[in-house]
């Protein structure tokens, strides 16, 4: 059973949790399983595909811009999507024709989605130029490359440069055991430091991750009971 729980932040984007077990035989199973979850089982939203006027294929150059294609669309895959509604997905709309900078703040969405990042830099146009580009923004979970994401998202990418992606909004976990000694007894405490993109409330990604270890773990129980009755 639980005997202590503490969650504080430790940086930009960056959270600690600390867990005390009363079993502490299973301190390292709950922490390195966890661990687990929060890495590989996270949904998240990433740009899966883009469609900028007059470009077919990630080599081309657009006139009067700094940055070629590929630029272009590594830059959009930093951006950090919420989406409030939780809709599985939706499109986003840059169409600009202003000299210099075009950031994330320039991009046209629908309502209830946000982008944390908005100062996150796209390109940069030259005079004249009329910058059009169509974001396509799924749901996910996980890594997937170009063909896994074209084989799932087909009928939404009509026209669109397919991306590989990693949906999970987490950065990045570590995981370690802090043993607490005192007078009389000591304590062992399972300490993860959990640094995230900064789209999601940490405190209901952990909830989540529990939830599904939870339901997972409910289904081999069941599985068992229904086997040997």
């Amino acid at each position: 059973m639980l005997q202590q729980i503490k969650l504080i932040s430790c940086g930009y984007n960056k959270f600690k949790l600390g867990i005390i077990l009363k079993d502490k035989n299973l301190i390292q199973t709950i922490g390195n399983t966890l661990r687990r979850v929060l890495i590989s089982d996270v949904m998240g939203y990433m740009v899966i595909g883009i469609n900028i006027d007059g470009i077919y294929n990630e080599i081309d150059k657009i006139n009067e811009t700094k940055e070629d294609v590929i630029e272009i669309i590594n830059n959009i895959k930093q951006l950090e999507f919420l989406c409030q509604d939780r809709r599985n997905i939706f499109r986003a709309v840059i169409n600009t024709s202003k000299r210099g900078k075009v950031l994330a703040s320039d991009i046209y969405l629908p309502d209830g989605v946000l982008i944390f990042n908005r100062n996150q830099y796209i390109c940069n146009l030259g005079i004249g130029i009329r910058f059009r580009c169509e974001l396509v923004v799924a749901c996910g979970k996980g890594y997937l490359t170009a063909t896994e994401v074209r084989d799932m998202y087909n009928p939404c990418l009509y026209g669109c440069l397919i991306l590989d992606v990693d949906f999970n909004p987490i950065k990045q976990v570590s995981f370690k055991i802090i043993k607490h000694e005192f007078n009389m007894y000591s304590q062992e405490e399972a300490e993860l430091i959990i640094e995230t993109n900064g789209s999601m409330n940490i405190v209901e990604v952990i909830f989540e991750c529990c939830l599904n270890l939870n339901k997972n773990l409910n289904s081999i129980k069941e599985s068992l009971r229904t086997g040997l009755n």
